[in-house]
């Protein structure tokens, strides 16, 4: 006779709380036996089983998505246990809408300008080597 497996239980999620696309990590009990016993994971009521990352059978890390609501479970199914229960929730906040006049801040990769540091003597102007466009903003012209 097989034994079968306790469904999954979440005990825990860090962050409890955070925006749509915020990385988190899930712990609990009997959460699959390996990547592919996990079919299934919602947090909020949003499928985020793509962004999922089964760890062990007491850890998942995985991304939260657009939900329809703001707050709720974290519910796990794996094709051993079935489909699981959470004793915790996570808070899914709003994102802060940046207006024309609000500050903000921009992700600029370094990675692709030049290093004065390292071809200093090669005779090449550091400007020929940067990108003419570092913020891909397209800019239309007037009057072509």
């Amino acid at each position: 006779m097989s034994r079968s497996r306790q469904p999954p239980l979440v005990t825990g999620i860090s962050p409890n709380e955070g925006i749509p696309w915020t990385k988190v990590t899930i712990r609990g009990e009997n959460l699959g036996t390996g990547p592919t016993d996990l079919i299934g994971l919602a947090i909020c009521g949003h499928n985020c089983l793509l962004t999922a990352e089964w760890m062990s059978a007491s850890k998942i890390v995985c991304r939260v998505g657009q939900a329809k609501n703001d707050k709720g479970d974290i519910i796990v199914t794996t094709k051993s246990g079935g489909k699981g229960t959470s004793t915790v929730s996570f808070k899914l906040l709003k994102p802060e809408k940046i207006g024309i006049l609000d500050q903000s801040a921009v992700w600029v990769d370094e990675m692709n300008y030049y290093d004065m540091r390292t071809d200093r003597n090669k005779g090449i102007p550091p400007l020929s080597l940067r990108p003419a466009n570092p913020l891909g903003i397209e800019i239309e012209k007037i009057g072509k």
